[in-house]
C-alpha cells in the first residue's frame, strides 16, 4: 500500500477533515473564532478510510507483535475496532480496550473498558498535540498496574507541550502525517510560563467507595499533624500528613450509601464533621476518641461552620418530617448541644458561613433561597430567593459587605450583607455546586459549564472565563500566592491569579470534586478524588 494509500488518506482528510475559519464558523473552547479546525471524525467515520487507516498501522506494527491495542475515548473508538478487526483478519488477533475519559458512574463503573493482558501496549489516537488526552491514558493505566511505550496517530501537530511530555514519559510516536503536510500550523507560542512541576509523595485509598454520586464529597482538613476526611463506606479518617499512615479512624454509627460527605472542621484538638446516619460528630483530633454526638437529624450531608468566639457549631441538618425537611442549627462546641434551630421547608444540604464581624450565619437551602439568620439566636434576618437549590456554602466579601452565592439556576449572586437585597449577578450555562472564592477585589466561581469565572467585585463585571475541559465542582483554594482547583477529568489545576495563565496541572485518575488542601509545615498538596483516594503531592 505504502505511499499511495498514505497520498489517498491525505487527500481525504483534506476534503472532509480540515475546516477553515474563512469557510465555516470555527468556535474555540473560549468562544473566540479560530483559524482552522481538523475533525478527524469525518474521516475516521467513513468506512473505506477507516480501512485503510488499520492497513497502515498494520504495516507499520506486524513487526512487533504481539502487543495490545487501545485508545482513549471517543477519537480512538473507530481506530481500536478497526485495528483490532483487521487484526482478526490477518489471522494475528490482538487484545482490545478503550479507556473512558469519565469513570462511568452506574453499571460496572470502569473506566477502561474491556479486559487488559500482560501483553505490551499500543495507543492509538486520531492526533496528538499537547499530549493531556495521553497523560489521562497513562495515569488510569498506571493505576491498573500498566504501561505504554508506543504511540500511534494519524496526525502529530508536533507541539512544543507534546514534545516534552512523549521525552518525558520515554514514549515512542508513530505518526501517518504532520500537520505542515496540510499547509496549517500552530499559532506562535504565547511567552512561556513557567510550568509547576508536581510529583506524587503518597496516596491513600479509604474502601468502597460510591461512584454513583458525582458531587463534592468530604474535603480533606489539617491541623499541625494529620489530614482528616470521610469517605463513602462510613470511616473517618485521620492520617499522618508527611506519610499517610493511618493515625486512627472511626466508623460511623450506620453504614449507607452516601455516609460521610460533610467536610470536617478542625479547632483546639477536636475535629467536628456530620453523617447521613444522621448524627453530628465531635472526635478527639489526636487520638479519634468520641467527645460528643449530636442525634437530632434524620440525615447529614452538610459541613460545619465553627465559630470560636460564641462557642457555636452550625450546621444544616435534614429531616424525614414533610414540610420541614430540614433546618440550620447552632450546637454547643463543648458538649454538642443544641442552642437553636431554624426550620426550612426542604432538605438543608447547604453548608454555612459565619460572618463575625455581622454576627450572623449566611446558608443556601433547597427551598431555593440564600437566608441569613442571627448567630446567637437564630431569628431569620432575610431572605433571598433564587430560582435554583443552593447546595454549597457562600463566601464573604468583607470589603463591600456582600454574601456571594453560585446557586443551581446556574446564577452567581451577590447580595447585599445588611439587606438581603441582590447587588448584581453573572449568569453562567448550568448548576454551580461549589463555593467562591474571594480574593482582594476579585472572585473566583467554578461552575459545571467547565469554566471559571473570574469576577471583578469593585466593576461588577465578568473578567474573563476560564476553560477547564471538565465539569468544575471543586472549590478554588489559594494556596501560597496560586490558585487551585479540580475538575471531573481528574485534573488538579495551578492558576497565575494575575495573569490568569495555568502554570501548573496534574492528572490524576479519577473524579475531582471536593477543594484542594494544602499542610505548610510540610509543604503538601491534598487532593481527594470523588472515589475517595486521597493524594499526597509535593510541587518543585
Amino acid at each position: 500500500m505504502g505511499d499511495a494509500g498514505l497520498e489517498k488518506l491525505r487527500e481525504t482528510i483534506q476534503q472532509r477533515s480540515i475546516f477553515l475559519g474563512k469557510d465555516h464558523p470555527v468556535v474555540s473552547p473560549k468562544g473566540h473564532g479560530q483559524g482552522w479546525l481538523i475533525d478527524l471524525r469525518m474521516t475516521l467515520l467513513d468506512g473505506a478510510s477507516l480501512e485503510l487507516i488499520a492497513d497502515l498501522f498494520w504495516e507499520r506494527f506486524a513487526g512487533r507483535l504481539p502487543f495490545q491495542v487501545g485508545g482513549l475515548e471517543a477519537g480512538a473508538i473507530p481506530l481500536v475496532v478497526a485495528i483490532a478487526m483487521a487484526g482478526q483478519q490477518r489471522g494475528t488477533p490482538v487484545n482490545a480496550f478503550v479507556v473512558r475519559k469519565e469513570r462511568k458512574p452506574y453499571g460496572l463503573s470502569k473506566t477502561i473498558e474491556g479486559v487488559l493482558t500482560a501483553d505490551p501496549i499500543v495507543i492509538v489516537d486520531d492526533l496528538i498535540n499537547s499530549g493531556s488526552g495521553m497523560e489521562k491514558v497513562r495515569v488510569v493505566l498506571g493505576e491498573a498496574g500498566h504501561r505504554f511505550r508506543d504511540l500511534f496517530v494519524v496526525i502529530d501537530y508536533e507541539a512544543e507541550e507534546g514534545r516534552q511530555w512523549l521525552q518525558q514519559y520515554d514514549v515512542g510516536l508513530t505518526s501517518l502525517f504532520r500537520l505542515v503536510e496540510f499547509g496549517l500550523e500552530l499559532k506562535p507560542s504565547t511567552p512561556r510560563v513557567a510550568r509547576s512541576e508536581f510529583r506524587e509523595v503518597w496516596r491513600f485509598r479509604s474502601p468502597e467507595p460510591n461512584y454513583f454520586h458525582v458531587v463534592p464529597k468530604s474535603t480533606p482538613a489539617l491541623d499541625d499533624r494529620r489530614v482528616f476526611f470521610g469517605s463513602d463506606s462510613g470511616v473517618f479518617w485521620a492520617l499522618e500528613q508527611d506519610t499517610g499512615a493511618v493515625a486512627w479512624s472511626f466508623r460511623v454509627r450506620e453504614a449507607g450509601r452516601r455516609n460521610i460527605w460533610s467536610s470536617p472542621a478542625v479547632h483546639a484538638g477536636r475535629v467536628y464533621f456530620g453523617s447521613y446516619d444522621g448524627n453530628v460528630y465531635c472526635l478527639d483530633a489526636e487520638d479519634g476518641r468520641e467527645h460528643w454526638r449530636f442525634t437530632g437529624a434524620d440525615w447529614v450531608g452538610s459541613s460545619p461552620a465553627l465559630a470560636p468566639d460564641l462557642n457555636l457549631l452550625f450546621i444544616g441538618l435534614e429531616h424525614a418530617v414533610p414540610g420541614r425537611r430540614g433546618s440550620l442549627a447552632a450546637l454547643d462546641m463543648g458538649t454538642g448541644a443544641k442552642v437553636w434551630e431554624l426550620p426550612v421547608c426542604e432538605y438543608l444540604h447547604g453548608t454555612p458561613l459565619y460572618c463575625s464581624a455581622r454576627e450572623a450565619v449566611a446558608v443556601g437551602t433547597n427551598d431555593r433561597d440564600l437566608i441569613l439568620a442571627d448567630a446567637r439566636t437564630g431569628r431569620l434576618i432575610w431572605k433571598f430567593p433564587t430560582k435554583g437549590a443552593i447546595k454549597y456554602a457562600p463566601a464573604l466579601d468583607p470589603v463591600r459587605g456582600s454574601v456571594i452565592a453560585g446557586s443551581f439556576d446556574g446564577m452567581i449572586y451577590v447580595v447585599d450583607l445588611e439587606s438581603g437585597r441582590e447587588l448584581w449577578s453573572v449568569k453562567t450555562d448550568t448548576v454551580i455546586y461549589s463555593t467562591p472564592l474571594v480574593v482582594g477585589d476579585r472572585a473566583y466561581v467554578v461552575s459545571t459549564d467547565k469554566h471559571l469565572y473570574v469576577l471583578d467585585l469593585a466593576e461588577r463585571a465578568v473578567i474573563t472565563r476560564v476553560h477547564a475541559g471538565a465539569k468544575l465542582y471543586s472549590s478554588p483554594r489559594l494556596i501560597d500566592g496560586r490558585i487551585y482547583f479540580g475538575s471531573t477529568g481528574g485534573l488538579v489545576f495551578e492558576l497565575d491569579p494575575e495573569r490568569l495563565l495555568f502554570t501548573g496541572r496534574v492528572q490524576l485518575p479519577d473524579r475531582i470534586t471536593n477543594a484542594v488542601a494544602y499542610s505548610e509545615r510540610h509543604r503538601l498538596y491534598y487532593a481527594l478524588t470523588y472515589d475517595n483516594q486521597l493524594f499526597a503531592l509535593a510541587r518543585a
